[in-house]
C-alpha cells in the first residue's frame, strides 16, 4: 500500500512539472504562425514565468520575450501591457542569467536585445518630439539601464532632464559625458547655462574654462562665456572674449554690435537700477572703441538696424552733451564756434537713426522698444536743428503708435 502512495505522490509531482513544461510550450503555440492568440499566449507564459516549476527555465523567459516583443503597438492586443519592451528586454536578460549557453544565446544578444534597446531609444525620441519630456527622460534612463555607458542614451537623458525641469539629474548626466570625454563641445555649453540659470556664474565659467581647454577655438563656448560675462556686468572681460570671438568668426557683425555695445556702457555706466554712474576717466577711449566696433560691424551688414540704431544714439548723445556744455558758454563767437561742431555730430546721428527707423523689422518686443527710442532721438534731432518739416513729419509716426 505504501508503495502505490509513493508512486502516486512521484506522478503528482511529475505531472505537476511537466504540466508547467508544457504551459511553456502552450504559451510559444498561442503565439507562432498561424495562431497568433497573443492574448492566450501572454496569460500562458504569465503563469509559467510565476510557477516555481518553471520560472527557472531559461526557456520560459526567452518565449516570454518573444511574446511581449510581439504584443508592442499591437493594433488589437498591444493594450495587455504598458511596459511591453521592457519587460521582454528583461525576460531576455533573465534567460541569459538562468543558462548564459542556453539554446536562443546568440539571437538574443545579437538580435533580440539590441532591436528592443532601438525601439525603447526610438520610443523616447517620440516623446521627446512630442515635449513628453518626463516621459522621455524615463524612457532614456531605462536605456542607459540596459546598455551602461551608452554616450547616446546619457546625452538624451540630459536633454530630457534639462527640459523636463530636472536641473540636478541635468547637471549629472551632462558632467558624466564631460568626464568620459565626450566629443561635443554643446555639453559644456548646457551645463553652464543650467549652472547660470541657478545664478552660479562662477560654476559656470569653471565649466566653460574646461570647455575650451578640450575644445580650443569653439565659437560656440566664446559665445557663451560673452553671454554670462555681459549678464554679470563683468564688462571688461567680456572686451576681451569678444575679441576671441571676432578673430574666430571676423564676419558676424552681431558680435561687433556686442562690443560696441560693452565699450558703450564701460564709457557710460548705470548702477542695478539703471541710475548713471560718474564716468570713469577713459570713457572718451571706450567710446572711441564703440564707435570703431559699430563702424566695423557696418561695413558687413550697413543696413543692420541695430547697430546703426546704436551707433546713431552714440554720435546722438555726444551731440545733446556738447550742445549742454556750449549752453554755458557766454562769448557768442565761441558758442558759434561750438555750435557749428555739435549741429555736425547730430547730422553725423541722423542717417544711422533713418537706417535704423528704415530697416527696423518690428517683430519683437524688442524691435518695438528699440523703434520707439529711434522715432524719438530723431524728433529731438529735428528740433535740435531746427529741421521742422522733417520735426513734424516724426513726430506724426509717434502720433500713430499712441
Amino acid at each position: 500500500m505504501k508503495k502505490i502512495v509513493f508512486s502516486l505522490i512521484l506522478s503528482a509531482i511529475f505531472g505537476s512539472v511537466s504540466a508547467q513544461k508544457a504551459k511553456v510550450q502552450t504559451a510559444y503555440n498561442y503565439w507562432k504562425e498561424p495562431y497568433q492568440q497573443f492574448d492566450k499566449a501572454k496569460e500562458a507564459i504569465d503563469e509559467a514565468s510565476q510557477h516555481e516549476q518553471s520560472r527557472d527555465m531559461a526557456k520560459t523567459w526567452y518565449y516570454k520575450g518573444v511574446i511581449y516583443s510581439s504584443l508592442y503597438q499591437h493594433e488589437k492586443y498591444g493594450s495587455l501591457c504598458d511596459n511591453c519592451l521592457l519587460i521582454a528586454f528583461q525576460s531576455f536578460e533573465k534567460a541569459m542569467d538562468l543558462d548564459p549557453k542556453n539554446e536562443w544565446a546568440k539571437e538574443i544578444q545579437g538580435f533580440r536585445m539590441p532591436f528592443l534597446v532601438n525601439k525603447i531609444f526610438s520610443l523616447g525620441v517620440d516623446q521627446f518630439k512630442n515635449q513628453n519630456f518626463n516621459e522621455a527622460l524615463n524612457t532614456f534612463e531605462q536605456v542607459q539601464k540596459m546598455t551602461p555607458g551608452d554616450t547616446s542614451a546619457i546625452l538624451n537623458s540630459a536633454y530630457s532632464a534639462e527640459r523636463s525641469g530636472e536641473s540636478q539629474k541635468a547637471i549629472d548626466y551632462y558632467s558624466k559625458l564631460i568626464d568620459m570625454k565626450y566629443e561635443d563641445e554643446k555639453i559644456y555649453s548646457a551645463l553652464a547655462n543650467i549652472y547660470r540659470g541657478q545664478a552660479k556664474n562662477d560654476k559656470a565659467l569653471e565649466v566653460i574654462s574646461s570647455g575650451k581647454k578640450a575644445f580650443p577655438g569653439s565659437l560656440n563656448l566664446m559665445l557663451t562665456e560673452i553671454n554670462i560675462l555681459l549678464s554679470t556686468g563683468k564688462d571688461v572681460e567680456a572686451t576681451k572674449a569678444l575679441d576671441d570671438a571676432i578673430a574666430k568668426d571676423p564676419e558676424n557683425p552681431s558680435l561687433y554690435l556686442a562690443l560696441g555695445s560693452t565699450y558703450d556702457n564701460l564709457a557710460n555706466p548705470r548702477n542695478s537700477e539703471g541710475k548713471d554712474l560718474p564716468k570713469p576717466t577713459n570713457a572718451a577711449e571706450y567710446l572711441r572703441k564703440a564707435e570703431e566696433s559699430y563702424k566695423r560691424g557696418l561695413t558687413i551688414n550697413p543696413d543692420h538696424y541695430e547697430i546703426n540704431y546704436n551707433l546713431g544714439a552714440l554720435y546722438f548723445n555726444q551731440a545733446a552733451e556738447m550742445a549742454n556744455a556750449a549752453n554755458k558758454i557766454t562769448n557768442m563767437q565761441q558758442y558759434d564756434k561750438e555750435k557749428a561742431k555739435f549741429d555736425q555730430k547730430f547730422k553725423d546721428a541722423e542717417p544711422h537713426l533713418i537706417k535704423a527707423m528704415n530697416n527696423n523689422p518690428k517683430l519683437t518686443e524688442e524691435d518695438g522698444r528699440i523703434y520707439q527710442g529711434t522715432l524719438i532721438s530723431l524728433k529731438q534731432l529735428y528740433a535740435r536743428i531746427n529741421d521742422m518739416e522733417k520735426h513734424n513729419q516724426i513726430k506724426a509716426l509717434l502720433e500713430e503708435k499712441k
